[in-house]
């Protein structure tokens, strides 16, 4: 019999404020939203069981960082049902934003049109991606044709080594998640992190600072993963961008306070002016272009 999915503890639901001056327009640009499960069920067949976390609850956080803007992004728990995501981002239009994960080729141009109307701008694409780089390039070919963003997650630093020489050909804002999702095992001196830096550091991506216990199941302050943080920042700074990962999923234990997170930023960043620069300036000149 298989065992059933973990089932993944709430994000606190006290986030404490920032203990430095966050500027006004703040965004963060990874999070989730769940639930309520009557409304938007689970598959059976699922990784993780995650909390109800709606969206009123991540506007509150929000809120309590100092923040205005958020940027939701399709966890796999919902596959391609984006229901949940979409109300969201259409019950709190103009402050969430939405990162979508669908087969693009196949999708029809109506419905990308709608999801474009809700605040859709770019999609998740995972990679190594069945079909490669010839996939790839027609996926890159759709996005220029529609105007949204390539969000790309690697499974690790070892396939950005690979990945690297294709993404200055494809034309178009490219988003890289989690710093490059390093293993905790991988380190700044690896080819693909070096690969990360180039690219970032000729602006040909931007890189979200977010997912620190990814790297660093040791907790708090995740020092493994702040060395990979401020040389991103070193590389280019106007290229960085910052997520929280809010609610936390696959974090079976240990959920961080998102204040405790945020609070990491001004650290990597080298100064609070830069890290300000990161939370809106960058964000604000990604997501929309202003």
């Amino acid at each position: 019999m298989a065992s059933a999915p973990p089932i993944i503890p709430a994000a606190d639901p006290r986030p404490r404020a920032p203990n430095w001056p966050v500027r006004s327009g703040g965004w963060d640009t990874h999070a989730h939203v769940f639930g309520p499960h009557s409304c938007y069920p689970l598959p059976e067949a699922r990784a993780y069981t995650p909390p109800e976390q709606t969206a009123t609850d991540y506007v509150a956080m929000l809120g309590a960082l100092g923040l205005t803007h958020g940027v939701l992004v399709q966890p796999s728990v919902y596959g391609s049902d984006h229901r949940c995501m979409l109300d969201a981002m259409a019950r709190f239009a103009g402050s969430l934003f939405g990162v979508v994960d669908l087969d693009i080729l196949v999708t029809a141009d109506t419905e990308i049109e709608r999801m474009t109307r809700l605040g859709v701008l770019g999609l998740r694409v995972r990679w190594p991606l069945a079909g490669g780089e010839q996939r790839l390039r027609a996926i890159a070919e759709r996005l220029r044709a529609i105007g949204w963003h390539l969000d790309l997650l690697p499974d690790n630093l070892k396939a950005m080594a690979g990945l690297a020489p294709l993404l200055p050909k494809l034309g178009l804002p490219i988003m890289i998640e989690a710093m490059g999702h390093p293993d905790p095992d991988e380190t700044p001196d690896d080819q693909g992190f070096l690969a990360l830096f180039d690219l970032v550091r000729t602006r040909v991506v931007a890189v979200k600072l977010s997912h620190p216990y990814h790297i660093d199941p040791a907790g708090l302050p995740y020092a493994a993963a702040a060395r990979f943080a401020r040389l991103l920042v070193e590389a280019s700074p106007a290229q960085c961008v910052w997520g929280s990962d809010w609610p936390h999923p696959m974090r079976e234990n240990r959920i961080p306070n998102d204040g405790d997170l945020i609070d990491l930023l001004p650290d990597w960043a080298g100064s609070i002016d830069v890290a300000n620069a990161v939370l809106v300036d960058n964000a604000r000149r990604f997501y929309k272009g202003a």
